[in-house]
C-alpha cells in the first residue's frame, strides 16, 4: 500500500507517546473524534489493527511500535533542521525541551538560566517533570535515573549521585519518616534503610525538592539525592546501617540529533554545570 498521508503519523505517535485518544488530542491540538478518524482511516489502509484498547488506555500493536519508530525519527530530525535554519536569522528563539526528575531541574538548571541567557542566547528553554524514564516523549532532551538500554539514543553520563536518609540536626528518630507519593514505585525506599521506621510515613509528598522542604521544616527523616542537599539545609545524613542507594544521571537524546548544533549546546552547557561532579 501507499501511505498518502504523512500526517497520520503525527496521531500513531501521539497514541503511542499518550495512551489515550484525549490525551493525544490535547498534544495535537484536536478533538477525539478526529484522533479516532485518522488511527482508523489508517489502520483500514494498512489492514492491521494499531491499537487494542485496554481499559480506559490504549497499548500500541507491533504495527503501530514500527510506525511510531519511524515517526519519531521524523520529528526529530525536523526540529532539528528547524532548529539550524532559525538559528541564522536575528532574533529567533530555538525551542528546546529538556525533561528531567524535579530535583535535577530545581538544582541543575533554574539556579542557572541567567547564565544560560548569557551563553546562549538564542535558546528559549522549556522543563518538563519526569522522574522515571519513558522514552523521549517531546522531550529534546531527557536526564533520566541510569543508562538506557537499546533504542537509538545518544546517551553522555552526568554524574554519579546517592540517595540516603536525612533529618534535622536535632531530631532524635522516634519512628516518624516522610515518603513520596504513591505514584513512585520507591516511595516508602525509606523502610529498606530505617527498620526502626512505622510502617505508614507522617507525611507524603509529591517530589523530592517538596521532600527537602518538608524535612528542613519539621526535622523528620526522608531521601534525598545528595546532590540536593547543601549545608545551608541543616540537614544530617541519618546514623544508619548501608544509608545509600547509589545510582547515575544519564542525558540522552535522539541519535539523529546529533549533528544538532543547538541541542549540543545546550547537553556542553548542562554538563559544564559548576554543581556537576561527574566522572564521565
Amino acid at each position: 500500500m501507499d501511505l498518502d498521508n504523512w500526517d497520520d503519523l503525527r496521531f500513531v505517535l501521539a497514541m503511542k507517546r499518550h495512551g489515550t485518544m484525549s490525551a493525544a488530542a490535547r498534544y495535537l491540538n484536536t478533538n477525539v473524534a478526529t484522533v479516532s478518524r485518522r488511527i482508523d482511516r489508517l489502520s483500514h489502509d494498512l489492514g492491521l489493527p494499531l491499537f487494542e484498547k485496554r481499559g480506559a488506555a490504549f497499548k500500541a500493536t507491533r504495527a503501530a511500535d514500527r510506525l511510531a519508530e519511524v515517526a519519531e525519527e521524523l520529528d526529530q530530525r525536523l526540529r532539528g533542521a528547524l532548529g539550524n535554519l532559525r538559528s541564522g536569522e536575528a532574533g529567533d528563539r530555538v525551542g528546546i525541551e529538556i525533561s528531567a526528575p524535579p530535583a535535577v531541574h530545581a538544582h541543575f538548571v533554574l539556579p542557572r538560566t541567567a547564565e544560560l541567557a548569557e551563553t546562549l542566547p538564542q535558546i528559549m528553554l522549556t522543563l518538563t517533570d519526569k522522574v522515571y524514564a519513558q522514552g523521549l516523549g517531546e522531550a529534546d532532551i531527557q536526564v533520566r535515573i541510569g543508562r538506557p538500554l537499546g533504542g537509538r539514543l545518544k546517551a553522555r553520563k552526568f554524574r554519579d549521585y546517592a540517595i540516603r536518609l536525612y533529618h534535622g540536626r536535632d531530631h532524635v528518630l522516634n519512628g516518624e519518616w516522610i515518603g513520596l507519593s504513591h505514584r513512585y514505585p520507591d516511595a516508602d525506599a525509606a523502610l529498606e534503610i530505617y527498620h526502626g521506621a512505622h510502617s505508614e510515613p507522617r507525611y507524603r509528598v509529591e517530589e523530592m525538592p517538596m521532600a527537602l522542604e518538608m524535612i528542613r521544616a519539621t526535622g523528620l527523616p526522608g531521601m534525598l539525592p545528595d546532590f540536593l542537599v547543601g549545608p545551608e539545609d541543616g540537614l544530617v545524613v541519618a546514623d544508619l546501617p548501608d544509608n545509600a542507594r547509589s545510582s547515575e544521571l544519564w542525558i540522552t537524546y535522539h541519535e539523529t540529533r546529533h549533528g544538532d548544533a543547538n541541542l549540543r549546546a545546550v547537553v556542553d552547557w548542562f554538563c559544564g554545570s559548576p554543581a556537576n561532579g561527574a566522572s564521565g
